[in-house]
């Protein structure tokens, strides 16, 4: 039931002391604090209660005060409802030993992870003072769910020397009791602060992507209706992030009619304005659009919109400057996409971006050991074949054609059947001296993904850098049959 703030104070004061008559001098001071009010307001706030708790529930003891006439019983915490977004608590991990003068290293890794976490703007992540009252306390996972309106939980240990650190981690579906992900960290403890800050990182990067993952799955088979505006953004995000590379229009299709449903139900989504940018990103590159100046104002109106809902949305900056670089603009798209990095530093994804744009358009010298970075940060990531084409087009702006080469081979066996491998493929080979792969590559992404071929024939690439693009372009060519492999050599 609803009722007013000073019913409910006077409602809590004569349950805590229902055991005995409350004076109304008490009464006054305790409802209504550091305040002058006649004594009617009582008599007010007394007679609401007892109009929605019966007239016998509060008894007026003549010359003495109240006193709450109802029995109380208590049945433990209520169970808290979940969050509309993915919800997670860091439970305190277990000191396994070892130099006893490191036992903090324990609650410090629980602090950092969940400061981490909190960069993902699409979790639910509970406070860590909240999760710190079960460090003493048998864990029975589905009662911690339901106190702290969480559907999942990370818990681990932590075994530290002078010298090592090793820290295990693992993802609970809280609800159901499943395993989701597991893995081991080992590090040297040279800097205790720098350490701890490094693998908290590392787990997160990890974490995130596998939190998702397991909470695509589950909304994949809930009904529409049963989901709020944010539930079937969700549902697009997982759509298109999970059909990102392939030609296929369907999944971005699909992806973007769950979008606007959502903003049918709440125009302010952030998450479903972030989708519909992203799908407006995929099918300008893959070339499924009419008109690509009205999808690209179309998508960064989008994304705009997705950051004016949450400024700290790192996707949305990351899609919005992804955007900039596809309308060849430089200028706005690389320090929106620096600005997003710095946002989350534990989003791999985003790391994988940046490597490829900086090796572009930035610090060339960067750009492979950032895309580097994001595979070994996530090494299990459910985007690895887009991580991995990533590092591939960086290798490639920097003329390391056979590691190229060998990346689009690496995302092909992730992504099997996707375009943007096999394109990766055609020019790297070429950039090796492997004509006969460039050309069985080309052959195979014109069957998949004609319109995209014809954008690449047309010299449409994803940067304006005059050099990648002069290689890019003569080497795709050449993978076509429609220029001499003698061309490649003065490039090379």
């Amino acid at each position: 039931m609803a009722i007013g703030a000073r019913a409910f104070d006077l409602l809590d004061l004569l349950i805590a002391c229902k055991d005995r008559v409350v004076a109304r001098d008490e009464i006054m001071s305790a409802v209504w604090p550091d305040s002058v009010v006649g004594e009617n307001n009582l008599n007010v706030q007394v007679a609401n209660l007892r109009r929605l708790l019966g007239a016998g529930a509060i008894v007026t003891v003549p010359g003495r005060g109240l006193r709450f006439a109802l029995e109380v019983t208590s049945a433990g915490p209520l169970a808290l409802g979940l969050p509309d977004r993915p919800s997670v608590v860091v439970l305190p991990f277990a000191d396994l030993g070892g130099d006893a003068s490191l036992s903090w290293l324990a609650d410090g890794f629980v602090e950092e992870i969940t400061t981490e976490l909190s960069r993902f703007r699409d979790l639910f992540v509970v406070a860590r003072n909240s999760a710190l009252a079960y460090r003493d306390m048998p864990r029975d996972l589905r009662l911690i769910s339901r106190e702290l309106g969480v559907r999942y939980a990370v818990e681990g240990s932590v075994r530290a020397t002078s010298e090592r650190v090793r820290v295990t981690a693992q993802l609970i579906d809280a609800h159901s009791g499943g395993h989701v992900w597991a893995e081991v960290f080992d590090r040297h403890l040279v800097g205790h602060f720098d350490t701890q800050a490094q693998v908290a990182r590392a787990i997160v990067t990890c974490l995130a992507p596998q939190i998702d993952r397991a909470e695509a799955e589950r909304i994949r088979t809930a009904a529409p209706e049963d989901l709020t505006a944010h539930g079937l953004a969700l549902r697009g995000w997982s759509a298109i992030s999970a059909g990102d590379m392939a030609y296929d229009p369907a999944p971005r299709e699909s992806a973007a009619a769950l979008a606007r449903e959502a903003l049918d139900r709440d125009p302010n989504s952030g998450p479903a304005w972030r989708v519909l940018a992203w799908v407006a990103w995929w099918n300008v590159y893959h070339a499924t659009t009419s008109s690509v100046p009205a999808t690209l104002a179309e998508g960064i109106d989008a994304a705009t919109r997705a950051i004016a809902a949450d400024p700290t949305d790192h996707h949305a900056r990351r899609i919005r400057a992804l955007l900039h670089f596809m309308n060849q603009d430089t200028e706005m798209g690389l320090p929106e996409l620096r600005q997003a990095h710095d946002m989350n530093p534990n989003c791999a994804v985003t790391l994988a971006w940046l490597g490829l744009y900086e090796g572009f358009h930035g610090d060339v010298e960067r750009g492979v050991p950032l895309a580097e970075a994001a595979l070994r940060r996530s090494p299990r990531d459910p985007s690895r074949g887009s991580l991995l084409a990533a590092l591939g087009f960086a290798q490639f702006a920097v003329r390391n054609y056979g590691a190229a080469a060998q990346a689009a081979e690496a995302a092909l066996a992730e992504a099997a059947g996707s375009a943007t491998p096999l394109i990766l493929a055609a020019i790297s080979w070429v950039g090796a001296g492997r004509i006969e792969r460039a050309e069985a590559a080309y052959a195979r992404v014109a069957k998949i993904a004609p319109t995209l071929v014809e954008a690449r024939l047309a010299g449409r690439w994803l940067t304006s850098n005059p050099d990648y693009l002069a290689r890019a372009h003569t080497f795709f060519l050449i993978a076509a049959g429609l220029a001499p492999a003698g061309a490649a050599e003065s490039l090379r």
